[in-house]
C-alpha cells in the first residue's frame, strides 16, 4: 500500500496541475476579452459560450470567474448571473490617483535597482511602445503598456506585489480603451515613458517617477474632460431646468 502512495500522489499533482492550466487559460482570455473591451460593462458572461470557445467544462471556466470578481473585473447579477463589473467615472478617477503615485514609487524604486541588460530590455519595450503609437494600433499599445509597467513593477516590489497593482487597474480598463481612441494621447504616453527609460540611463529617481506621473495625469484629464465635467454640466442643467 505504502508503495502506492508515491505514485497516486504524482498522478493527483498532474491532476492538478492540468485544473490550474485550464484555469489559467480561462483568465487569461477572459481578463483579455474584457481589457480590450469586446466583453462590455455590464455584459452578461455567458459560461456555455466561453466552454465552446476554449474547449473545456463548465468547472474550470466557473472558477476563473471566481478568480476575476476576487479581482473586480467580474460581479454577480442576481438572476443575470455573472456581468462585466463597472465603475463611475468618479470611481475611476480615484483609482487613477492612487494606482498613479503607486506605479510612480515602483518607477523611482525600479530606477534605483535595475542595471545593464534589464535597462536595455526596457529601452525595447518603451521603443516597441512608441511603434504601436505611430502606426495607432491601439490594442498593440495597450498590451505593449501593460508589459511595460508589469516589467517595472516586478523590478521594484515582489511579483504578488507587483500582480496586485497590475490588478487594482482593471475596473478602469474601459477609459483606458476609449484613452487611446483620442487623438495624441499613445503619441503623448509613449513620450512620457521615453522620458522614463531617458531617467533610468541617468540614474535619476525623481525625474523617472515625474514622467510616469504625467502618464497619470494626462489619463485624468482625459477622464475629467470626457466623462466627469459632461455629466456635472447636464446635472447642473438639470437642476436649474425648473427654475422660473
Amino acid at each position: 500500500m505504502k508503495k502506492n502512495q508515491p505514485a497516486a500522489g504524482h498522478k493527483q499533482n498532474l491532476v492538478d496541475k492540468a485544473v490550474q492550466y485550464l484555469v489559467d487559460k480561462a483568465v487569461q482570455y477572459l481578463t483579455r476579452e474584457i481589457l480590450a473591451d469586446r466583453l462590455r460593462p455590464n455584459q452578461r458572461i455567458s459560461e456555455l459560450a466561453i466552454c465552446k470557445e476554449l474547449g473545456m467544462s463548465r468547472s474550470p471556466i466557473r472558477e476563473a470567474l471566481r478568480m476575476l470578481e476576487r479581482d473586480g473585473l467580474v460581479k454577480q447579477s442576481g438572476n443575470r448571473g455573472v456581468v462585466v463589473a463597472d465603475i463611475t467615472p468618479e470611481e475611476a478617477d480615484e483609482l487613477y490617483l492612487v494606482h498613479g503615485h503607486l506605479i510612480g514609487l515602483a518607477t523611482r524604486l525600479a530606477c534605483r535597482r535595475m542595471k545593464g541588460e534589464a535597462l536595455s530590455s526596457m529601452a525595447k519595450m518603451v521603443d516597441k511602445l512608441r511603434r504601436y503609437a505611430e502606426k495607432k494600433d491601439r490594442h498593440g499599445f495597450l498590451e505593449s503598456r501593460a508589459e511595460l509597467e508589469r516589467f517595472v513593477c516586478e523590478r521594484s516590489f515582489s511579483p504578488r506585489l507587483a500582480h496586485l497593482f497590475e490588478v487594482m487597474a482593471y475596473p478602469s480598463a474601459r477609459y483606458r480603451v476609449f484613452h487611446v481612441s483620442v487623438p495624441g494621447y499613445m503619441e503623448e504616453v509613449a513620450r512620457c515613458y521615453e522620458g522614463v527609460c531617458d531617467a533610468f540611463s541617468k540614474g535619476d529617481d525623481l525625474a523617472a517617477e515625474r514622467c510616469r506621473l504625467e502618464v497619470m495625469d494626462i489619463g485624468r484629464n482625459l477622464l475629467r474632460r470626457y466623462f466627469i465635467e459632461p455629466q456635472s454640466g447636464y446635472k447642473q442643467q438639470e437642476q436649474t431646468s425648473d427654475q422660473p
